[in-house]
């Protein structure tokens, strides 16, 4: 994890022997009804919370089950960037002191393998924003790596180099 002129970034890299195809596929088809591939129960209880703090209407499943579409809503996030079969890139909608974006990549790795990139970026609102990025730090951390390993589990691959990006607990200073 880095802070960037005022961002706070962390990433989760893996390396897998599945096609890129098939994680594309598993990536796009995330979050609806299929859910988030990953620790569901916690899932669910950050969409019930959201819904508690969200005017209505904000969250809303996803229209197709296969396909996204840039601008879609998709549970408590927006469609922000989609370039299939390499890159998406939600932006949460929900209330909290800063803004949060989450960026799937996936990558031609070497030997044939895939590179799978999974960044969560903040934008912290101040002291409350810094306050809240330490303590979700933790689990954030725990659910989005397991989403990463999920993601790649569920498309058929093996994980050739699983691991964090050896950044520590603690933001770097720019």
């Amino acid at each position: 994890m880095a802070q960037t002129r005022g961002f706070y970034v962390d990433t989760v890299e893996r390396t897998t022997t599945a096609d890129q195809d098939a994680v594309w596929a598993v990536v796009e088809g995330i979050g609806g009804e299929r859910g988030w591939y990953s620790t569901d129960r916690l899932w669910a209880a950050r969409a019930a919370a959201n819904r508690l703090g969200l005017p209505p209407g904000r969250l809303r499943h996803r229209e197709d089950p296969d396909r996204l579409a840039a601008g879609e809503r998709l549970d408590w996030w927006t469609v922000e960037a989609l370039e299939p079969p390499r890159r998406l890139r939600l932006r949460s909608v929900v209330r909290m002191p800063g803004d949060a974006w989450l960026d799937i990549c996936l990558e031609p790795g070497p030997d044939g393998t895939l590179v799978y990139r999974q960044t969560t970026v903040f934008r912290p609102a101040g002291a409350a924003g810094r306050a809240y990025w330490y303590a979700m730090l933790t689990p954030h951390k725990a659910v989005l790596g397991r989403l990463a390993t999920d993601i790649l589990r569920q498309a058929g691959g093996q994980e050739s180099s699983p691991g964090d990006r050896p950044d520590g607990p603690f933001p770097r200073r720019p």
